[in-house]
């Protein structure tokens, strides 16, 4: 198996089944976290700010983990991770209809 398939078979692993079981649908926890950035940053800066939503939580966290990958030390599982939050944030887009 290559490394592609193999992160990618992980990425699966991670997005469905128990985690979901366990926590609820992704999108619901992305939505929660949405609702509580946007409003951190409407309290913190005073201003309206955008309305995030659960696919925008999605793509943030691909850039954390993208970061990560920045360290001499890193771990494979960022690219797992980073291509799970892809396919999440895919799945938020056509769940809202955006």
């Amino acid at each position: 198996m290559s490394i592609r398939e193999s992160i990618l078979k992980d990425a699966i692993g991670l997005t469905t089944g128990e985690r979901e079981a366990t926590y609820g649908p992704v999108e619901n926890n992305l939505d929660n976290c949405a609702a509580l950035v946007t409003a951190y940053l409407e309290c913190k800066y005073g201003t309206d700010s955008p309305t995030l939503t659960s696919e925008d939580i999605a793509w943030v966290m691909v850039i954390v983990k993208m970061v990560r990958t920045f360290h001499p030390d890193m771990h494979e599982d960022n690219y797992v991770d980073a291509a799970a939050y892809s396919a999440i944030a895919a799945q938020c887009r056509v769940n809202r209809d955006c």
